[in-house]
């Protein structure tokens, strides 16, 4: 098996990339879209209490909310650790095309999931 994967979803003009990385048991995100960067990393563990997950995020950035989402949600399912580094950036974005973001990542996380199941 790879240990390595990449995906793309777009809706309209927001069109979103992930490149994920197995690290044995654990595994690398980055997430990036438009004018692509590194805004926000999060790291989370299953099981979690609470504070444990931790984020990081540059000023002026709000990719956070979506990298620590991404790696609760694949860390809880696949009971390793998951890093999630984020940074999206598209001008002039519109609250609709906000939300097609966040429903975009939702599917890569599916696919993501779906390929660290089986590698």
């Amino acid at each position: 098996m790879e240990n390595f994967a990449r995906f793309a979803a777009q809706a309209g003009r927001i069109a979103l990339e992930i490149r994920v990385i197995r690290a044995g048991r654990d595994a690398q995100c980055l997430l990036g879209g438009g004018n692509a960067h590194i805004g926000a990393v999060a790291l989370a563990c299953p099981g979690a209490a609470g504070g444990q997950d931790r984020i990081l995020r540059l000023p002026g950035h709000r990719e956070d909310e979506i990298a620590l989402r991404m790696a609760r949600t694949l860390a809880q399912a696949l009971g390793c650790a998951i890093c999630v580094s984020a940074g999206i950036h598209f001008d002039n974005i519109t609250r609709e095309e906000i939300t097609v973001v966040e429903n975009l990542a939702d599917e890569l996380t599916e696919k993501c999931l779906d390929f660290l199941a089986r590698s």
